[in-house]
């Protein structure tokens, strides 16, 4: 978990106890034993309105299943996804909106090996061209692609380093939201073959 001061903690204090929630859901996750089922029953159970704590914000992958890996039922988390969790208008829109309406504390921007999107960027970078299917998107990813390539000539590594570095630029981004100020937000990568969430620092 990255360091938190003692006033940021009090700060957060909420936002905290929710983000240390959802670890001990992963935890439950990748031990194979889920609190909740989300059936029916828990759907019709929640129907009448939410109180989510916390959003993810994550990618459109369809490995990447936030409630899932977080082991959270109907009602408890808000998730947003883009392609390679770029923080486009609506994205932002749609976390500002959790935070205003629905009082959530806490964002997790939630990144995950492999990321195709991430990888199209690297590719572009590396072979100094644009797909045209996939410009707005590498437009985006840019800067993180070709840092991270700049530093490592390994295509694997310099994934990784890629993904690293959009979650921490994610993160600072809506760091500096006015309007999401007093909301804790907090960078993850998601482990596809262990289905473990680590926490990143911001440097």
């Amino acid at each position: 978990m990255p360091e938190l001061t003692a006033s940021s903690l009090m700060e957060h204090h909420q936002a905290a106890s929710t983000l240390l929630a959802l670890l001990e859901g992963n935890g439950r996750f990748v031990a194979g034993e889920p609190r909740y089922k989300r059936d029916i029953v828990a759907a019709r159970e929640a129907a009448p309105g939410q109180t989510p704590s916390a959003a993810v914000f994550t990618c459109i992958d369809s490995r990447v299943t936030a409630e899932s890996v977080f082991d959270c039922d109907f009602g408890q988390l808000l998730v947003v996804r883009t392609a390679g969790h770029v923080p486009d208008r609506a994205a932002v829109g749609s976390l500002e909106f959790g935070a205003a309406e629905l009082g959530v504390s806490l964002v997790v921007v939630l990144g995950h090996e492999r990321c195709g999107a991430i990888n199209a960027a690297l590719h572009a970078v590396e072979d100094d061209s644009h797909d045209p299917r996939t410009g707005y998107l590498v437009e985006q990813l840019w800067q993180p692609a070709s840092q991270a390539w700049a530093e490592t000539k390994d295509p694997e590594d310099a994934a990784s380093r890629a993904l690293r570095l959009q979650v921490r630029r994610t993160v600072a981004d809506l760091g500096r939201r006015e309007n999401l100020d007093g909301v804790l937000v907090v960078g993850a990568v998601y482990d596809l073959d262990t289905g473990k969430v680590t926490l990143i620092d911001e440097n």
